[in-house]
C-alpha cells in the first residue's frame, strides 16, 4: 500500500508535464501567426486520440474504429478549412467540455436521479449520511454552476478580447480555477461535515474517474 502513494506520484509527474507542455504549445500557436497547423493538430489530435481508445476498450471496437478512421479521412479531406479556422476548434474543446460537464451534474439533480457528487461521495465512503447527502447534493449544484459559468465565460472572452488574452485564460486560468474549486470545495466540507471522515482532492477525483455509474450505495431520507 505504502508503494503505491510513490507509484502514483511518479505517473502523475509525467502527466503534469504533458498538460502543461500542452497548454504552452497551443497558447503559442494562438498568440503567434504562422502556427495554424500546429494549432489545428492540437486541437483536434487529442480528441481523435481519445476516440480511438474509447472505441478500443468498448464492445463495438470494430465499428468504433472505423467511425475513428472515417473521422480521420474527413480530417484530412478539409485540413484547410479546419487550418483556417483552428482557433474555433480550440472553442469548441474548451467550451464544448465544460459545457457538458454542467449539463451531466445538471442533469442528475433531476427527477429520481442521483446526484453526481452523492455517487462519487459514495465510492469512497460507502452508505451516507442524511447530512453528506444533502451537502453532497449542494455541491452537485455548485459544480453546475461553476461549470456552466466557465463555459459561458469561455464564450464572451473569446468574443470580447483578442484571441491571445483568451489563450492565457483558456490555457492557464481554466484549469487552475478548477483546482480552486475542488479545494475551496474541501474546506467546506470540513466545515459542514466536521464528523465525517474526510477523502483526499485526490481519492475524490479518482473516484470520478472510476465512474459514478458502478457505485453501491443508498440515499437515506430525511
Amino acid at each position: 500500500m505504502t508503494r503505491s502513494v510513490p507509484r502514483r506520484r511518479a505517473r502523475a509527474i509525467p502527466i503534469a508535464f504533458a498538460v502543461i507542455a500542452y497548454a504552452v504549445l497551443a497558447h503559442f500557436s494562438n498568440a503567434v501567426p504562422g502556427n495554424e497547423s500546429l494549432g489545428a493538430i492540437l486541437a483536434i489530435g487529442p480528441l481523435w486520440i481519445a476516440a480511438v481508445i474509447l472505441a478500443w476498450r468498448s464492445s463495438q471496437r470494430r465499428l468504433g474504429l472505423v467511425a475513428c478512421g472515417l473521422a480521420a479521412l474527413l480530417v484530412y479531406a478539409r485540413w484547410g478549412d479546419l487550418r483556417n479556422h483552428f482557433t474555433w476548434l480550440y472553442l469548441i474543446q474548451q467550451a464544448g467540455a465544460y459545457g457538458l460537464l454542467g449539463i451531466s451534474f445538471g442533469r442528475s439533480l433531476g427527477g429520481q436521479r442521483v446526484p453526481l457528487c452523492t455517487r462519487f461521495a459514495a465510492l469512497v465512503h460507502g452508505p451516507l449520511s442524511v447530512d453528506a447527502t444533502r451537502y453532497t447534493r449542494s455541491v452537485t449544484v455548485a459544480w453546475t454552476v461553476f461549470f456552466a459559468a466557465m463555459s459561458s465565460a469561455l464564450l464572451i472572452v473569446y468574443v470580447a478580447v483578442p484571441l491571445a488574452v483568451w489563450s492565457v485564460f483558456a490555457n492557464f486560468c481554466a484549469a487552475p480555477l478548477v483546482a480552486l474549486m475542488f479545494i475551496g470545495e474541501y474546506l467546506v466540507r470540513h466545515r459542514v461535515l466536521p464528523d465525517m471522515q474526510h477523502a483526499s482532492i485526490f481519492d475524490t477525483v479518482r473516484a470520478a474517474s472510476r465512474g459514478a455509474g458502478t457505485a453501491s450505495f443508498t440515499v437515506p431520507h430525511a
